[in-house]
């Protein structure tokens, strides 16, 4: 029920519940499709507020119709009007359009189902060829060692046999990306990227780009040489959640240098897709000896920008707009080096800072004056700032 700007929700049988999500601070209204939804033309809203933790209301379930009515209704009370492109049918199984038919209309070419099995394929394959390889010489080595018969009983049941369930689990969430991302779309209307996403469960988000609080690109080692990454962006709402939800927004599978580019850019107007990142120093090199040549830092033109990982290289830009405070930390260790932290801490970034490690102390503190000046000119420049 709406009353005036709030959303009241009343629910549960034994147990009554009434919550209420003021509209003034709705952030996002996404239609959901599950599967077992979609065969009854019913349908789910997830509804964000700006602050929240996560997803602050669900309502489920909804006939299709009702729920597009009603996703628009408070998209309109918010001042966040839907796209008019959007449109749902009840029939059982068809598809919810949030943006328009095939490729008119969209940032990028939908991503065909070829590519996206091939690249869940490729980022799931390091993973999977490394558990093999090392149970699979363990237990070679073991059995040559104790015999065959006894490793086949003991060492099967009392270590491997655990060991394969995650290896099965690890299998399961590569398919489980794939079917979430397939039939991927992406297009912008007005302030807003419209997604729409799934195979079996279908989903429809809403990203306010004059909420985004950063950017990460992610580039799994197999994906190198074909130049692909993934693009995924963060919200205020969304960078609160707790750690077991959803941590971000996907809002590009994987694509091509140009199509990168072109979503970094709607998402964060003027972001460039490729970096130019500054290492710490060699003497900081025996504390990541695998990771050092790929971390690093770079206060660019519009964002600060950190880069990390090893099998899995990725750049996380956050905004200077975005950035709510600096902090440097200084461990025992790192002070006889000489070396220091710098962690940016994005609006409403519980979890997601930009954290560039192990600089040289004198580059740190330089490093961390550099991003108050230049988030606090950015901030005085927006209009609305971000709450």
């Amino acid at each position: 029920m709406i009353w005036g700007r709030e959303l009241h929700i009343y629910g549960g049988v034994f147990t009554r519940s009434h919550r209420t999500v003021p509209l003034d601070r709705l952030q996002s209204v996404d239609l959901v499709r599950p599967i077992r939804a979609r065969l009854f033309g019913l349908a789910q809203l997830n509804i964000e507020v700006a602050g929240g933790d996560g997803t602050d209301a669900r309502l489920a379930y909804l006939k299709a119709d009702r729920a597009l009515a009603l996703r628009a209704e408070l998209l309109a009370i918010a001042g966040r009007p839907a796209a008019s492109a959007t449109s749902v049918t009840e029939e059982p199984g068809a598809e919810a359009e949030a943006v328009p038919d095939r490729d008119a209309g969209l940032l990028v070419p939908q991503l065909t189902v070829r590519r996206l099995a091939l690249a869940s394929f490729l980022e799931a394959l390091p993973a999977q060829v490394t558990f093999l390889a090392v149970f699979g010489t363990a237990f070679a080595v073991t059995g040559s060692i104790f015999g065959f018969t006894t490793v086949a009983t003991t060492l099967w049941v009392g270590f491997l046999a655990p060991a394969l369930i995650g290896y099965v689990q690890s299998t399961i969430a590569a398919v489980n990306r794939f079917l979430r991302n397939g039939r991927f779309r992406i297009a912008r209307d007005g302030t807003n990227l419209l997604i729409q996403r799934g195979l079996t469960d279908t989903s429809h988000e809403t990203v306010p780009v004059d909420r985004v609080t950063g950017v990460s690109f992610v580039e799994p080692v197999l994906w190198r040489s074909r130049r692909w990454k993934r693009v995924e962006v963060w919200t205020a709402a969304v960078a609160q959640q707790s750690a077991t939800a959803t941590r971000s927004t996907t809002a590009l599978p994987v694509g091509e240098p140009d199509q990168v580019a072109l979503v970094a850019a709607e998402a964060v107007p003027d972001l460039p897709s490729v970096f130019e990142t500054v290492r710490p120093p060699r003497r900081a090199r025996w504390r990541m000896p695998l990771r050092w040549k790929k971390t690093g830092a770079a206060l660019t033109e519009r964002a600060f920008v950190v880069r990390h990982g090893l099998w899995v290289n990725v750049h996380v830009a956050v905004p200077y707009a975005r950035i709510q405070s600096v902090r440097v930390t200084q461990g025992r260790i790192q002070r006889m080096q000489g070396l220091a932290t710098v962690r940016a801490m994005a609006a409403g970034g519980v979890g997601h800072d930009a954290v560039a490690v192990h600089r040289d102390a004198r580059e740190a503190v330089a490093m961390a004056s550099a991003l108050r000046d230049r988030a606090d000119a950015a901030a005085a420049l927006e209009r609305p700032r971000l709450s």
